[in-house]
């Protein structure tokens, strides 16, 4: 398989800031949503064992061109194995994967339309910047002239010109991880892969790196698949997720639609903070449902999903930011419950409040700081009155 054929750019013609340009995606950006779109990367019904355990459970996924998308989930889940199944590291047990319709499965790694990029980096110690960037393409045998060209644009795009003869020692670990990342992008692959890519980086020069690489990622047009375990991370860089969880897939979207509507639990849970009130559907009339969830308790009534009926065991997920509170009980009694203030979170612009109801269960909810007091009208111990619309509550049914 030619170098043409395999990592060329996905998107033809290029701009004036660098050859490596293109445009970004437009906002309305969703080819998932095409049944004409061919996706770039497929993976069709796809197992992995080692011995008796299995890592990945008979997935099938579609990644399109241009997409950066996520695997999402807790040490173990099988997203690396997934990734590194594409890489060509790991081969399936059964099942295959295609690229832009080309079955891969057999492709010696070497071969494949695909860098990576590793957490730990694994950039020369001996080498300079520009030997390390320029490495892959020496091994493709492409000649000094071009090659010098390609890793100069390549370090220009990333900000790296400066650095050029350092050696890996001399750099600060955000800069080895953008030496890293132009190095997977030198050879112009289709597609890169990034493995927890940030994981070394302090929480500051991480939130940094992430629109870094959207940037990046948005210039060049390439594929990028990204593992990580940070929710955070997930939710900000990518334009789909699949959240994982022992091998198989529980939800894949994108991240608005999987923080404002997960279709689980686990979902929920792992998916920034949320409240779970469990209860029985009493019933469901225009679109809503009522919930009991517990004697002498106020029902609650939240937006009634497909198939929702009466006495069904269901789970009503409220993320802290759709809560009200207030120290004065609400005019309207819908959705409103009384408790008191067991704990404070003071974190600058909002105010964390964990308030503990009459049942026992605690709940969290937020409060944003808008004016310049250290004094928070809300403290501990205080009676407080949370409340939120019908519309902001997903019921659960899993």
């Amino acid at each position: 398989m030619s170098e043409a054929a395999l990592s060329s750019s996905p998107t033809g013609a290029s701009a004036s800031r660098s050859p490596l340009r293109t445009a970004a995606p437009q906002s309305g950006f969703a080819p998932w949503k095409d049944p004409s779109k061919t996706p770039m990367v497929r993976f069709e019904n796809v197992v992995k064992r080692f011995g008796d355990f299995v890592a990945v459970k008979d997935c099938t996924l579609d990644i399109y061109e241009r997409e950066f998308f996520a695997l999402l989930g807790p040490s173990g889940c099988g997203k690396t194995t997934l990734l590194r199944m594409l890489a060509g590291f790991e081969k399936p047990t059964s099942g295959r994967i295609l690229v832009a319709g080309q079955d891969i499965t057999e492709l010696a790694p070497y071969d494949r339309p695909v860098n990576m990029m590793f957490q730990s980096y694994a950039l020369f110690p001996h080498m300079t910047v520009e030997q390390n960037i320029g490495f892959g393409l020496k091994q493709d045998g492409m000649p000094k002239d071009q090659m010098a060209q390609r890793v100069e644009e390549t370090m220009a795009m990333l900000e790296l010109g400066k650095f050029g003869k350092r050696k890996p020692h001399q750099l600060s670990g955000g800069q080895q991880q953008r030496v890293a990342l132009a190095r997977a992008i030198a050879k112009k692959p289709r597609i890169v892969l990034l493995d927890e890519p940030l994981g070394a980086l302090d929480k500051r020069l991480r939130q940094t790196a992430q629109f870094e690489l959207m940037g990046i990622q948005e210039r060049t047009g390439t594929t990028f698949i990204i593992v990580t375990h940070d929710q955070e991370e997930a939710m900000t860089v990518s334009s789909r997720i699949a959240v994982m969880d022992h091998g198989e897939f529980v939800q894949v979207s994108s991240p608005g639609d999987i923080y404002e509507a997960p279709n689980s639990r686990y979902v929920a849970n792992f998916i920034g903070d949320v409240n779970l009130f469990e209860g029985k559907v009493v019933s469901v009339a225009g679109g809503f449902a009522e919930i009991d969830w517990g004697p002498g308790l106020a029902r609650f009534k939240a937006v009634a999903p497909e198939g929702c009926a009466g006495q069904q065991q269901v789970w009503l997920a409220l993320r802290p930011e759709k809560i009200h509170i207030d120290l004065d009980k609400p005019s309207d009694a819908s959705n409103a419950v009384e408790g008191k203030v067991v704990d404070v979170g003071y974190l600058g612009s909002i105010s964390h409040y964990h308030v503990e109801l009459a049942n026992g269960q605690r709940v969290k909810a937020l409060r944003t700081n808008s004016s310049r007091t250290v004094d928070r009208p809300i403290s501990w111990e205080d009676k407080v009155w949370l409340q939120w619309p019908a519309e902001t509550g997903i019921v659960l049914t899993k």
